[in-house]
């Protein structure tokens, strides 16, 4: 049960981290961010319409006034007047939307100083030069700068601020700028006018800025962009100038308000792309805001302190990953039929979340990229369910395949085919057991085939294992690994007869080893540059876990262990003590009834063991090739 726990847990991670990392990458695209964009100004379509700003007026230059004045761009001189008539209302700070940089005739720019002067709460427009756009600023006459602080004005109109918008990649305007990106630094039409509505001035921070009162975040650290949340299709009450010049509006109602002055003719040509234009159903209803009026929605959002919050990456990835899993996890636990419905429900849930978070709280959660690894964890998820099912479904053949092709390779086919006709008892995935390890290497393996050509010294260790596999297999050895020059073999598993028994067959296979290896050496002694051989072999009987190591795809039987580790440290140990085959004492204890002639090493200290260890050892001379022998071999096979 908690196996199958872990795996299910295992898989959920895997496909929900896959569809995360593909959904990751698909947000990096052109595309994505088009796509992301059309959600934010979806969350603002369906919110509830924020009503005009209260605190701002725009006295728009529209078409009913330009069919009046007949002329375009409008003479400078009713603009002049209509800023004389604002004036009189007592507004508390008038923005004249129009850029004030070029000369007109003498009679319009006098008209047009002479109301900047006598308002003394005029901020005009400039442009900031940045991205390939070229820095316009208004004439000295209108606006006398202040050395001491760029964007202020001596005489004229008390300032100046940059009335640029950035525009996302669908040609849309959804944030405005704090201050501009060039070396100046100045700041944008909307926070001077804030500021000077306000009377207090905005506090930059590295993540949000402070003003009236208000935590301003960041839609861009680095650009110091706000996103603007008071978008409606009227953000502001608008007046037509042709009222104003006609005497046809009371200016009282302009008394300590922010009154915008801009021109929404068709002949002006100032109409933006902006959220709201996604309100209307068709072209001829669409709605696109004027660039004084996009100003006043930037303006309100200031003063209102309603900047949206876009969710921080961390933590918009973090839902991410755990809604898909919960989807994946629902998919791989549950019928098709209830899982599915469940993540359908799961994906409108986000989205109501999102609308609840933009509406009420200004925190624009981007669920685009949560709806997507939503979405692509399906197709995930049941690619996978089909994979395993096809699995499950060739088990049983693949099963001896897999145990034939892991034994077969290390033992003789005799052995692997009762390990088929036992496979009940081989635990593939893991299972303690006690059996002797035996460890041999060739001594001074790189000193015997230096200088020597790399083929031939393939070919002769070739020979020698090929050699060592028949003595292994003879004795009902399971050779486990090749380790360049070495060998390892297992006696007890995967299959053993009884510990005693499988100790002794690892002793007798050692002895073995050295007397074919004697009898190679005899073979070869006149081939020039076959090398003699000598090797060493290390012994030890103890508890180890043996099972399958590796991939679906490629597997290993191997063995893991204190035990694995102590028969490789005591082959080692044959050169230290100048001996062929070193036991420990638990191999000893075995062994000590059918073999004669063992020499006692006595207590020894092991790299990698704490307490010392009794060893005991065999030196394979001339006599003891012919004089050691097994008591009882018979009984021992």
């Amino acid at each position: 049960m908690l196996g199958s726990r872990l795996k299910t847990f295992v898989v959920v991670f895997l496909i929900t981290a896959l569809s995360l990392v593909l959904i990751t990458i698909t947000s990096r695209t052109l595309v994505f961010n088009d796509i992301s964009h059309w959600t934010y100004d979806f969350l603002v379509n369906h919110q509830r319409n924020p009503a005009p700003d209260p605190n701002i007026v725009i006295v728009d230059f529209d078409d009913e006034t330009f069919s009046v004045l007949k002329q375009f761009p409008i003479p400078r001189s009713a603009v002049a007047q209509v800023i004389n008539k604002v004036s009189a209302g007592n507004p508390r700070v008038i923005g004249l939307d129009f850029l004030l940089s070029e000369l007109r005739s003498s009679t319009e720019d006098d008209a047009m100083r002479s109301a900047l002067s006598a308002a003394g709460n005029v901020i005009i427009a400039s442009q900031s030069g940045s991205g390939g756009v070229p820095a316009v600023e208004p004439l000295a006459q209108f606006c006398s700068p202040d050395p001491s602080s760029y964007g202020s004005c001596t005489q004229g109109a008390v300032g100046f601020g940059f009335v640029n918008f950035p525009i996302d990649s669908d040609g849309f305007i959804r944030r405005f700028l704090l201050f501009s990106a060039d070396s100046h630094s100045s700041q944008s039409f909307p926070l001077l006018i804030a500021q000077s509505f306000a009377n207090t001035t905005l506090t930059a921070g590295i993540t949000s800025a402070a003003f009236n009162g208000h935590a301003i975040p960041y839609a861009e650290t680095e650009l110091h962009s706000i996103l603007i949340a008071s978008w409606s299709p009227a953000p502001a009450r608008r007046i037509s100038a042709l009222k104003l010049l006609n005497g046809n509006f009371d200016v009282r109602a302009l008394r300590d308000k922010v009154v915008l002055i801009g021109q929404g003719s068709d002949a002006a040509h100032d109409r933006e792309f902006t959220p709201v234009f996604r309100f209307g159903t068709s072209d001829d209803v669409r709605i696109r805001l004027t660039g004084t009026e996009v100003h006043a929605a930037a303006i309100s959002t200031l003063l209102n302190g309603t900047a949206v919050r876009p969710l921080p990456e961390p933590v918009l990835w973090t839902i991410s990953f755990l809604l898909t899993a919960v989807v994946v996890w629902l998919l791989l636990t549950r019928e098709p039929k209830y899982s599915l419905l469940l993540t359908v429900i799961i994906a409108v849930l986000c989205y109501a979340a999102a609308q609840l978070l933009f509406s009420g709280m200004h925190i624009w959660f981007q669920f685009l990229a949560t709806e997507l690894c939503i979405t692509l964890a399906v197709p995930l998820t049941l690619t996978y369910q089909f994979v395993q099912e096809r699995f499950l479904k060739s088990e049983a053949l693949e099963q001896r395949e897999q145990v034939m092709g892991l034994f077969s390779r290390y033992v003789a086919p005799d052995v692997a085919k009762e390990i088929w006709n036992r496979r009940n008892e081989v635990l593939l995935a893991g299972e303690e057991r006690i059996a002797t390890v035996l460890f041999s290497d060739i001594r001074s393996f790189t000193a015997l085939t230096a200088g020597k050509p790399s083929q031939a010294v393939l070919a002769w260790l070739n020979d020698y294992l090929s050699a060592m596999d028949e003595v292994i297999s003879a004795e009902g050895g399971f050779l486990n690994k090749f380790i360049g020059d070495g060998l390892m073999v297992l006696f007890g598993v995967p299959l053993g007869q009884s510990v005693e028994a499988d100790a002794v067959r690892a002793l007798r296979c050692a002895i073995n080893m050295h007397r074919r290896t004697r009898e190679l050496n005899e073979a070869h002694a006149q081939e020039h540059g076959y090398a003699a051989i000598k090797i060493g072999v290390g012994l030890h009987t103890g508890p180890l876990t043996c099972g399958s190591v590796g991939s679906r795809n490629r597997l290993e039987y191997s063995v893991i262990g204190e035990t694995v580790n102590l028969a490789s440290r005591l082959e080692s140990l044959t050169k230290d003590f100048k001996t062929d085959i070193v036991l420990s004492s638990s191999t000893w204890m075995y062994v000590k009834g059918s073999f004669e002639r063992f020499d006692d090493l006595g207590p020894a200290r092991v790299r990698g063991f704490d307490e010392a260890i009794h060893l005991y050892g065999l030196k394979m001379s001339e006599k003891a090739f012919e004089d050691l022998s097994p008591v009882s071999v018979a009984n021992q096979r």
